[in-house]
């Protein structure tokens, strides 16, 4: 019997602590609503207005003197900034001229199929070609032998064109020729010295 009342007696005082530790002053600490704080920052009152000011309107000594200093400064810089453009113009375009010459002669280079001191060979055009091809070429030098030789994509030799020096340009029959793919090969003196592609394609 004592055992049971002590039993109780102790149960009775935990339960009465757990709830004294959930509670608190304003209530429960179950209840999550926020509680306003009190804003503890003071009101400062406004620095007090100085009186007395009283403002005046800029007035300048002497206007015309300052028009003609800003016109001297504006108009000054805008023709040196002229002179500059017109000069920076020129040296591009001089620039452009120095640069054109050695653009040109890669070129002219790349239109050549062969060039040497006794002989300059072009390019078989047009290429593609249809009805005919045409080659340019200067003889300068003693050459006693200058060809053009055709050949198939097999190697097979198709046809021959002699280069005198009495003439400056070939003109080759592409009609006679099937449609497909053929090289020509320039020879000097018995040498061959320079091959290139040429296709004949015609028109149906």
């Amino acid at each position: 019997m004592k055992r049971t009342i002590l039993y109780l007696l102790t149960i009775a005082m935990l339960t009465w602590q757990g709830l004294a530790a959930q509670s608190v002053p304003s209530g429960s600490r179950l209840n999550m609503t926020a509680t306003k704080k009190n804003d503890s920052t003071p009101n400062l009152p406004f620095a007090a207005k100085p009186s007395g000011l009283t403002y005046k309107p800029l007035s300048l000594q002497s206007p015309k003197a300052l028009n003609k200093f800003y016109r001297t400064f504006l108009f000054s810089n805008a023709a040196a900034s002229e002179s500059t453009g017109v000069q920076e113009a020129e040296l591009v375009v001089k620039n452009i001229e120095r640069k054109s010459a050695p653009v040109e002669t890669a070129i002219k280079t790349e239109e050549q199929l062969y060039i040497s001191d006794v002989i300059t060979v072009s390019n078989i055009y047009p290429n593609p070609a249809s009805e005919r091809a045409e080659l340019d070429y200067n003889i300068t030098g003693d050459l006693r032998d200058a060809k053009v030789i055709f050949y198939n994509v097999l190697g097979t030799k198709m046809n021959e064109y002699a280069l005198t020096k009495s003439n400056r340009k070939l003109t080759v029959d592409t009609t006679v020729m099937p449609t497909g793919l053929y090289f020509y090969q320039l020879s000097l003196e018995g040498k061959k010295v320079a091959t290139k592609k040429m296709l004949v394609r015609h028109q149906q």
